[in-house]
């Protein structure tokens, strides 16, 4: 009798070892500050704009004395024509104006986060809830963020990526999944880095899974 009862704790108490105290997390989402800022440059229409017209003096407004031309004061050689002056290829080439398609534009300003894909977690004998987002940054690398996540706490989780199309049981895992890294709460909004080399195509779900007791825990579809 006494060893039925030890038995049965022992086996309370291993079912007792699965669920653990929530971890609760609340990571912001991630910003990539390695873009260049856009500087403005000078357009043809900023260089073409007339100056500020000159100010005119008094002094300035005076009339000058008209040089008087007797014929003592001109000589023979200032009556002279002169000759003309030859006009070059070079004096008669027409001046290039600038036009619009020659206009420099201020450099692009970067693009915003986008959102790859997305899906709702369902629990798989154990309560889970949230969304689980792709994004892409500016700067191309990848990122998995949970959004208002939560699952049943347990010992021991880690949070994959998995290329089966459908997860139901441990064994559909054989088809190929990347080990993210280990879950870092059991509930709020969390990021995890994707390898540079993560194709998006290849991977259909974030899967909740306990090592410890070789269980699934939850799964979202990222397809």
């Amino acid at each position: 009798m006494k060893l039925r009862s030890f038995a049965m704790l022992l086996l309370l108490g291993g079912l007792a070892a699965c669920g653990t105290a929530p971890t609760t997390i609340d990571e912001p989402f991630p910003t990539t500050s390695s873009a260049p800022m856009a500087t403005t440059q000078p357009t043809v229409d900023s260089m073409m704009q007339p100056t500020e017209p000159m100010s005119m003096t008094d002094d300035m407004m005076q009339p000058t004395e008209p040089m008087s031309m007797t014929d003592e004061s001109m000589t023979d050689d200032m009556m002279q024509p002169s000759d003309p002056m030859p006009m070059t290829d070079d004096m008669i080439e027409p001046t290039m104006m600038p036009t619009a398609e020659s206009r420099v534009e201020p450099s692009a300003v970067p693009a915003e986060p986008v959102m790859l894909s997305s899906g709702a977690f369902r629990g798989i004998d154990h309560e889970s809830r949230g969304m689980a987002k792709l994004y892409k940054q500016p700067d191309g690398s990848i990122i998995l963020r949970l959004n208002d996540f939560y699952v049943e706490p347990g010992p021991d989780m880690y949070i994959f990526v998995a290329k089966a199309a459908d997860i139901h049981q441990p064994s559909d895992l054989q088809a190929g999944y990347l080990e993210l890294s280990k879950l870092k709460g059991s509930e709020g909004n969390q990021n995890y880095n994707l390898p540079n080399d993560f194709d998006p195509a290849l991977y259909n779900n974030v899967v909740i899974w306990c090592e410890k007791y070789q269980v699934l825990m939850a799964v979202a579809p990222i397809q």
